[in-house]
């Protein structure tokens, strides 16, 4: 019974008692005893009410404390916290967030997220939003952008972003942790410096002996490929000379692998179709392996701005790679896709544009996730005899491209390496017959300070119908150009070595003879070089390139292709 029909009884009992004017001593005890009951029962109900009264001001306690202990969290928490409605008002932000974004709280009550974000990024970043409050995607996403503060600073944020529901069920907002890693970017940055000197310090190595070492292969690949023209071809030395040419385009891989650490490095980029460059690699490099190999490429790919023999060594070693990581023998499966980067993108490294993305995936033993951060690092190698320097030529290969290496990898369930490479800025390939032996009768001019390289060449260009005149440095280089030039015999073309030992090299003689004839047709040749004249050669005034060591049909195509312009 409640407390109010229970009062109710009790003046109701009263009420009988005062209309008996002279009631009986039988009514007056009747009524008296069950006034007592009631008088009881009221006192029972108040107790019983004041127990209520005090466990609902516990409870009140209890819940403030919650409040206060909440909201202090809130408040005091090292990261930034703030909740937004489903238009991105800030409803709530604690100091942290303050203390984020340089403005009152008060100021950031009130005001729309985005306007805290880089203008360039604040699109995609809506985007995001709107995706995980209205969209099928995850509860809550973690991503990376730049925000800008009340100073109009930017700085790098992590953030983390969970949707609100209703008790219906419908979307009332966002609750979002930030935090500032602009100290994790700065790490990452001194570790991405350290990784560089690293490089930089085997690039002093490399260096060093490319330029010889390409000298060396220059003239045994040259007299194999004289020697080649003179026997028939079903003479059985033919198949000798055809094995020691395969031993020196291996010797020759190896010396663009130390290539790569060094500022000589660079590519020679030539637009290049990724398709026939994928079956020549994988042929090349799972030659008689335990694995089988499926190729998973979109249609109509674009081409691609590559280095043909630097892009074949990565995708060689990442193949090897696989290969060695399932002795047993296993599948490999390799998926070229195109990737489109945006502006505001932050989940790749990678300037705006088309990239072929290209993956491969093996079913090995996996690579341990201690291990992940230190994959590409030089000298880094999980092999017994390994040398830690395949994973690192990826990377750098990677990077003179404009390009990315990225992994995953799960123990026990394989390993995906994907890498991107820079669409080409023209599609029209151009048409390369390497095996073509082509002819010439002109006049060719050619600068090499090593003796044995001169005659070589010069054996080679005899061989293909050239009167050639040989220079050991550019000074007399320019002097022979010069004297033919006045005598009305001019060089058709000049082959110049770029790296000259104490003496003019090909750079700054090819200056002094666009001076002398603005029509000199000047080929650099290199087998190293510090600077990026062989990558970007008609900036410098050359009209072609030829990278040593060179072949016969090499010398010729470079030859023909200038002297018939």
């Amino acid at each position: 019974m409640s407390i109010d029909k229970q009062v109710q009884q009790a003046f109701q009992r009263l009420d009988d008692l005062y209309k008996n004017t002279e009631p009986s001593p039988e009514v007056t005890n009747r009524l008296l005893a069950e006034l007592n009951v009631a008088l009881h029962e009221l006192q029972s109900a108040a107790e019983e009410l004041k127990a209520q009264n005090e466990e609902i001001v516990a409870n009140r306690l209890v819940l403030e404390e919650e409040r206060c202990r909440y909201q202090a969290l809130f408040d005091f928490a090292p990261d930034a916290y703030l909740t937004t409605d489903t238009k991105g008002i800030i409803l709530e932000a604690n100091l942290a967030a303050s203390d984020l974004f340089k403005v009152s709280e008060a100021f950031l009550v009130g005001s729309p997220l985005t306007v805290f974000v880089l203008g360039e990024e604040r699109s995609a970043f809506l985007n995001r939003l709107l995706e995980l409050q209205f969209g099928a995607a995850a509860k809550s996403v973690c991503w990376e952008c730049t925000m800008i503060d009340g100073q109009r600073k930017p700085f790098p944020v992590s953030m983390t972003v969970a949707r609100i529901i209703s008790p219906q069920a419908q979307p009332k907002g966002l609750r979002g942790r930030l935090r500032d890693i602009t100290e994790l970017k700065r790490r990452e940055l001194e570790k991405e410096k350290q990784k560089a000197d690293k490089l930089e310090s085997l690039g002093v190595l490399a260096g060093g002996i490319a330029h010889d070492l390409n000298n060396f292969l220059t003239i045994i690949l040259g007299n194999l490929s004289l020697a080649r023209m003179y026997i028939e071809s079903e003479h059985p030395a033919v198949e000798w000379l055809q094995e020691m040419e395969e031993g020196i385009n291996q010797t020759q891989n190896l010396t663009w692998q130390l290539l790569t650490f060094a500022k000589g490095g660079k590519p020679l980029i030539k637009a290049t179709s990724i398709y026939g460059l994928l079956e020549e690699s994988t042929a090349f490099a799972l030659s008689g392996s335990g694995c089988s190999c499926e190729l998973s490429l979109d249609q109509g790919l674009p081409a691609v701005d590559i280095d043909r023999g630097q892009i074949t060594q990565a995708i060689t070693n990442l193949l090897i790679n696989a290969d060695q990581a399932m002795p047993q023998g296993g599948h490999i499966k390799i998926n070229a896709h195109l990737q489109r980067v945006r502006s505001g993108t932050i989940d790749l490294p990678l300037q705006p544009g088309d990239y072929v993305a290209l993956t491969i995936t093996d079913q090995g033993r996996g690579i341990p996730s201690s291990d992940l951060a230190k994959i590409f690092d030089p000298y880094f190698s999980t092999k017994e005899h390994g040398s830690g320097l395949g994973l690192t030529v990826c990377f750098s290969i990677m990077k003179n491209h404009g390009g990315h290496i990225g992994v995953t990898s799960v123990e026990g369930e394989g390993t995906s390496f994907t890498i991107y490479l820079p669409g080409a800025a023209t599609q029209d390939e151009p048409s390369v017959c390497e095996d073509n032996l082509l002819f010439g009768d002109s006049k060719i001019l050619l600068m090499d300070d090593d003796k044995s390289v001169r005659q070589t060449a010069w054996e080679m260009l005899t061989f293909l119908g050239y009167e050639a005149e040989l220079a050991v440095d550019g000074l007399e280089a320019i002097k022979l150009y010069k004297k033919a030039l006045q005598s009305g015999s001019p060089f058709k073309a000049v082959i110049c070595d770029l790296t000259i030992r104490g003496g003019m090299g090909g750079r700054m003689a090819v200056t002094e003879l666009l001076k002398l004839d603005p029509n000199v047709k000047a080929i650099v040749s290199s087998g190293y070089s510090s600077d990026d004249v062989l990558a970007n050669y008609k900036e410098y005034g050359f009209w072609d390139v030829i990278a040593k060591p060179y072949r016969l049909q090499e010398l010729g195509n470079v030859l023909f292709r200038v002297t018939s312009q």
